[in-house]
């Protein structure tokens, strides 16, 4: 035999011998791998339906979210709507009113025709009183309506703001709905600064004297607030040469909310005094020097 083919046959037997151990270890690999394979699959499925439960548990979390705002939001439009029919009737209830002190002083003039009869005078006066009293306690219902349904649109609204932490995407549309209360609210605020309120007067009683209409618009300071046991008087930096008159109503406000009335019991000429009325200081603060009282002509 040739010396090329011997060494031929002895490298060949070499390779044979040395491939031998690298099929028996790929044959071990590959049914490892594949084993590993099995398992990661297993485990990838295990992990996908894992997802599939979570994901429907948050869907159904987020409509359940939404289900609820929607019914908040549904409750606040009706509450809104109650609102606005209270504010109209307390509007109506004003006009009325309005009417019926028109009404008084047309009548005050034609008693004046007939000031000789004492006992016709008294009857008229008194028929008109008793009118304008009807005309106040519908008023004091209809604002108590109003309180009423705002108190409810605050529960409501902090209902919703309860919801906005768990469902941040609603927070622009809650927060919509929070600035339009609160422009609603400090639009009464502000209504009720510059037109007072027309709620009978603390310490009124059926004898005492009806309230003298202003025949010009002005404002002055509170320069002195004396508090009594039994009631409060303010003294105004005006007077008899400013026009002011005893018998006047006079708002009292601090900035742009509503404190009390200022009934008018005493003037002199660049000074007056007045009885504090319809004041709250639990709700819209005590009266205080420093305090605006506004008369408008007409009222």
């Amino acid at each position: 035999m040739h010396i090329l083919t011997k060494i031929l046959v002895v490298l060949v037997a070499l390779l044979v011998v040395a491939l031998v151990p690298l099929a028996a270890v790929s044959s071990t690999n590959q049914f490892v791998y594949k084993q590993q394979m099995t398992d990661a699959q297993a485990n990838l499925k295990k992990q996908e339906a894992e997802l599939a439960v979570a994901s429907d548990a948050y869907n159904a979390s987020v409509a359940a979210l939404q289900s609820k705002v929607a019914t908040l939001e549904s409750q606040i439009r009706a509450a809104t709507m109650e609102r606005d029919k209270e504010t109209q009737m307390r509007a109506d209830k004003e006009r009325d009113l309005e009417r019926s002190r028109i009404d008084l002083a047309e009548l005050k003039g034609q008693v004046g025709a007939f000031s000789a009869n004492d006992t016709l005078q008294t009857k008229l006066i008194d028929a008109m009183r008793q009118d304008i009293e009807g005309a106040r306690t519908q008023y004091l219902a209809a604002e108590k309506a109003r309180v009423e349904m705002q108190d409810s649109l605050a529960r409501m609204q902090g209902d919703l703001d309860s919801e906005t932490a768990a469902k941040r995407q609603l927070q622009e549309q809650l927060q919509k709905v929070s600035e339009d209360k609160e422009r609603a609210t400090a639009e009464v605020q502000r209504y009720a600064a510059l037109h007072g309120s027309v709620a009978p007067r603390a310490g009124a009683t059926a004898d005492a004297a009806l309230p003298l209409v202003a025949d010009r618009s002005l404002s002055a300071t509170l320069i002195n607030v004396k508090r009594e046991p039994d009631s409060t008087l303010a003294e105004i930096n005006a007077g008899s040469r400013d026009g002011i008159k005893e018998g006047w109503v006079m708002t009292i406000a601090d900035g742009a909310n509503f404190i009390g009335n200022l009934r008018i019991v005493q003037v002199d000429v660049n000074r007056a005094v007045g009885i504090v009325e319809l004041e709250d200081a639990t709700t819209r603060g005590e009266v205080k020097s420093g305090q605006r009282a506004i008369a408008r002509k007409g009222e």
